[in-house]
């Protein structure tokens, strides 16, 4: 009898097929991980927790990822995937480079703000230089779908007249993210600093129009 080959495993009618067992326990283990990573670090993440908080146990953890560094790296390219994926299903009016600036602006604002987890890894793997993150050889390759996408609205601006050209689509890319990134990330200390619950609705809507007033003032010609 194989690992799984006993797994009851919810699913739509209550139950998962045998055949699709493997890849729904993997995935819960998976984002088990990340809740646990995101909240403890890779130092303070203990196996038996992400095994239980997925109703497995150790040996499936070890069984699918093989230590907890190996789930670690499979987390990270996990929530990169993710916002890659949704990157990718985004729909850019390329007859309005301005609309397309704010879709991209709202979309990657709101996605920090919709996944705390994934802010918190992210800190999380800065905290440790990004060892980790230089095993996963493809994550370059998944950034390119966006940097090419941000390239194509800032060349339909110039060519229209509308953005001042020689902006760099990488460079513009970041700035849109630490505009959101360290709001969210830091919103704990400049709640405790300013006395402002940056979370609240009308506070994250505002900074939204913050954000996006000053990319276009930026990118415009």
């Amino acid at each position: 009898m194989t690992m799984e080959g006993n797994d009851a495993t919810p699913g739509g009618n209550g139950l998962v097929s045998g055949r699709r067992a493997p890849q729904w326990r993997r995935r819960a283990l998976l984002d088990s991980a990340i809740t646990e990573f995101s909240t403890y670090g890779i130092g303070g993440a203990r196996v038996d927790r992400i095994a239980a908080r997925a109703s497995s146990n150790k040996a499936m953890v070890y069984h699918y990822f093989g230590s907890k560094e190996d789930l670690y790296l499979a987390a990270l390219q996990d929530i990169y995937g993710g916002i890659r994926s949704a990157e990718d299903r985004l729909q850019f009016d390329m007859a309005d480079p301005r609309a397309a600036i704010r879709t991209l602006i709202e979309f990657t604002f709101r996605y920090y703000v919709d996944h705390p987890a994934f802010v918190r890894m992210i800190n999380t793997e800065n905290l440790h230089g990004a060892v980790h993150l230089s095993a996963a050889g493809d994550l370059p390759d998944l950034s390119r779908p966006i940097v090419a996408k941000v390239q194509a609205i800032l060349d339909h601006g110039v060519a229209m007249g509308i953005f001042r050209p020689g902006i760099d689509a990488i460079d513009l890319y970041i700035s849109i993210s630490a505009l959101g990134f360290t709001y969210v990330s830091n919103r704990h200390t400049l709640r405790v600093l300013f006395g402002r619950e940056l979370l609240a609705t009308e506070a994250i809507d505002r900074r939204l129009e913050t954000i996006t007033d000053m990319i276009l003032r930026f990118v415009e010609a």
